[in-house]
């Protein structure tokens, strides 16, 4: 089923009058970005749309674009780039920035003109809905104004017209879409489950500790490529681990989540997915970690315990001390560390394997501080300590910066120890991505996913290129 959304009904008059396709769904959601989160949460969670089409007239920040001209969404973001999502890929697409208000100032016009192209007042509220459902998201917008003085008169006076326009440019959108999109029925419940199930896990987030596995598992083997059969049950553990860790996070933090506007769309605290689900994704990953674990010999099996400890308690740091961001640091530290009992059977630990886990504690920590960032009000409201609730934005990125330097000099000594020009390519990168995340331009949730990751990365690779 394909949701296609518009803010009034005036946008909506012209699709409406040549007839809604099978397969769809049409809502007025009203103006405003609040409006427009109510009505996409009812197309996605009673309706059953697997994809949501954003239709409507905006603003123009850039006097280059034409007036009545249909525009695809690359990306949306709200003001100052606080929080954006990306909605689409291709030549051409615009990026769209959501407002409270209209505009109709000149200043402000330029002001915006810096984060986008386009400009309305909903499309922000439809993507993050979209994002936390994990349901493709389509924006058409076609210009009626300029974003000046003569911004309410040029809507009155186009909204008619480009609506028509829109309308066209929407039927093209879901003929091309309907070929691809299953409506939602009963025989579709097992892969919307699958998808819910996906979200929940989020197990493409594994990326953030598999290079460090493997960089655990080089130092294991002295610089040299460990059995592929080694390497895939050390695969099997950390997707385990990854697993059990989310779903107890998730499990623990439902009603959290649920107060926060943030997080309020996740699975368990929507009730999207039942309790009895959580539990039951936490044992599938559990029961994966031991069998990994148990694989590959005693000496890991006796080692299993150590991570689980931390993954089990990390969400209730939250509760009990500010310091709770390096809680998610003990537990990827543990990663490399484990990847090296698995090659070696040995609890000996090398210098060069106490670096990489020192990088490891230091790099995440200090992203999920910057990641706190988002959380600072509601924190606060709801005596959820962190060290932004705590200190503030500006002293808590001096933390996380403080954190990074450690990390950093961590990989510094690393690369002194193995050496190598491409070794020395990935310290680069590393510092690069280090730097991004203190860059006030991108958004927070940006600089946590993928910039960390991208440093994570480039600090395993340290290790692995190194020689």
């Amino acid at each position: 089923m394909i949701g296609i959304l518009f803010a009034t009904q005036m946008e909506a008059q012209p699709f409406l009058d040549r007839g809604a396709p099978e397969g769809t769904v049409v809502a007025i959601s009203g103006m405003g970005l609040e409006a427009a989160r109510i009505a996409t949460e009812k197309l996605v969670k009673e309706d059953g749309c697997t994809t949501i089409i954003n239709a409507g007239v905006c603003g123009a920040l850039n006097n280059r674009l034409e007036r009545g001209a249909v525009y695809r969404v690359s990306m949306v973001s709200i003001e100052e780039l606080k929080a954006a999502v990306n909605v689409g890929i291709g030549i051409g697409l615009k990026r769209l920035v959501s407002v409270e208000e209209p505009v109709f100032e000149p200043e402000r016009k330029k002001e915006l003109s810096k984060y986008g192209e386009l400009v309305d007042m909903e499309g922000y509220a439809v993507a993050r809905v979209c994002e936390e459902h994990s349901v493709p998201c389509i924006m058409i917008k076609g210009v009626t104004d300029f974003g000046d003085g003569n911004g309410k008169e040029d809507i009155q006076t186009h909204i008619a017209p480009v609506s028509e326009t829109v309308a066209e440019a929407v039927f093209q959108v879901v003929d091309g879409a309907s070929s691809s999109v299953p409506c939602a029925t009963e025989q579709e419940a097992p892969s919307t489950l699958m998808k819910k199930l996906h979200s929940f896990t989020k197990v493409e987030h594994t990326i953030f500790s598999l290079p460090l596995l493997f960089a655990g598992a080089w130092i294991g083997a002295e610089g040299k490529c460990p059995p592929l059969a080694t390497l895939l049950l050390i695969v099997l553990v950390g997707v385990g681990a990854r697993t059990f860790g989310m779903a107890i996070n998730r499990i623990l933090d439902k009603n959290i989540d649920a107060k926060n506007p943030r997080t309020q769309n996740r699975e368990l605290a929507a009730g999207t997915l039942s309790m009895a689900q959580g539990y039951g994704v936490a044992l599938v990953g559990i029961v994966l970690y031991f069998l990994g674990c148990a694989l590959l010999g005693p000496a890991v099996l006796k080692f299993s315990l150590v991570p689980l400890i931390p993954l089990s308690l990390y969400s209730l740091l939250k509760r009990f001390t500010t310091l709770c961001h390096y809680g998610i640091g003990v537990c990827m530290a543990t990663a490399p560390i484990g990847a090296f009992v698995a090659v070696t059977n040995s609890l000996a630990f090398p210098p060069v394997l106490l670096l990489l886990a020192l990088f490891t504690f230091c790099w995440i920590s200090g992203f999920d501080i910057i990641y706190a960032l988002l959380d600072i009000d509601f924190d606060r409201a709801n005596k959820v300590r962190s060290i932004p609730a705590a200190l503030g934005a500006s002293k808590a990125q001096l933390v996380a910066a403080l954190t990074h330097l450690i990390s950093f000099a961590a990989l510094v000594l690393l690369w002194m120890s193995v050496g190598g020009m491409l070794s020395f390519v990935a310290l680069l990168v590393s510092a690069g991505a280090f730097g991004a995340a203190y860059l006030q331009s991108i958004p927070v949730g940006v600089r946590f996913f993928p910039i960390s990751a991208i440093a994570g990365i480039a600090g395993a690779l340290v290790v692995l290129l190194g020689g």
